[in-house]
């Protein structure tokens, strides 16, 4: 017997990398690295690695969107709304709170006349 997977949505604070998005969408992009990390000065902060994310980084990149449990991500970071579906995941960025915004989220259980429509 197979084990139970409950559905599950992952909230992060950096976009996953989503296919075409730029370096803000850090984690598991493959572009991530020194040779992209510009700002690292400015920031205070040590320059990212030379040799980019860890296989333990893109592996979890990996089965995030191919968890057939996972719903979706909600992430923030980049300051701006942005939608993305990996593997027909979605991922959901909201805008910054600074400015007022916020993502007001509800998970309902599906009706028993709409699960027929699935």
């Amino acid at each position: 017997m197979a084990p139970l997977r409950r559905p599950l949505v992952l909230l992060v604070h950096i976009p996953m990398y989503a296919p075409g998005k730029k370096i803000y969408f850090g984690c598991g992009n493959p572009n991530w690295g020194a040779a992209a990390d510009g700002i690292y000065k400015i920031e205070r902060r040590p320059q990212w690695s030379e040799s980019g994310h860890t296989k333990t980084t893109f592996s979890f990149h990996k089965e995030v969107f191919s968890a057939p449990n996972i719903l979706g991500v909600f992430a923030g970071h980049i300051h701006r709304n942005s939608v993305e579906v990996v593997n027909g995941k979605p991922q959901i960025i909201t805008d910054d709170n600074a400015s007022g915004a916020f993502l007001d989220v509800d998970f309902l259980p599906l009706e028993e006349k709409d699960s027929k429509l699935i």
